[in-house]
This record gives structure tokens, sequence and C-alpha cells, in this order.
């Protein structure tokens, strides 16, 4: 089980990652939101270049509910986010085409980042 500090340390751990992932000529075209419950949320700002990526709770297009550190083994490559849909790990509610795009765009510059 998950600590309350342990995903919020998580969150913020995520928070950064896309910060550092996502191209800065790069825009979503869209409002992307993780939910992490007891541990806040991410908003990627997708309308806007480069893309605002921060911890207010706003309205968006997208919303993703997981638990942070299954994020952050997504994030890391270690689990496959088909896998966690599938067995009900993290629900979306709202245009699910905008959780998709955010994909390609942060396994680019993470690849780049490998090589």
């Amino acid at each position: 089980m998950t600590t309350i500090a342990e995903a919020q340390k998580a969150a913020a751990e995520i928070t950064e990652f896309l910060r550092n992932a996502m191209p800065a000529d790069a825009s979503l075209g869209a409002r992307l939101k993780f939910v992490y419950p007891g541990a806040g949320v991410v908003m990627v700002d997708g309308t806007k270049v480069p893309n605002e990526i921060h911890n207010r709770d706003e309205v968006a297009d997208c919303t993703v509910q997981i638990d942070p550190l299954l994020h952050l083994q997504m994030l890391h490559l270690e689990l496959d986010q088909g896998i966690a849909f599938r067995q009900g790990k993290m629900r979306i509610s709202g245009d699910v085409a905008v959780a998709v795009r955010l994909g390609p765009l942060v396994l680019k510059t993470t690849n780049q980042g490998r090589s």
C-alpha cells in the first residue's frame, strides 16, 4: 500500500519528469490532467507552446486517474500503459486521444536522452 508521503513524492517527480521530457517546440493541443488520489494532480496545459506543466487542479479535456507510483513506472517504461488500463489500474475520462498524444511526445525526448 502506498503512503500519502510516497504518493506526493511520486507526483512531484512526475511533474519534474514531464517538464524535462516535453519538447519546447511541441504542443499537446489540449489540457490533460493526471489525478493521483490523496496526492494531488499534474496538469499538462497543451493549449500553449511550450506546454505548461503545473499542479493546479483545473478543467481538462482528458482526465487520467492513476496511482502516481504506477504512473512513474509507465513513464520509465517499466509498465505498459495498455496493460495498466486493461487491468483497471487507471481510468480515463474525456477525450482519450489527448492522453494518447502525450506518449510519443514524452518518448521522443526520453529516448534521445538514452542514446
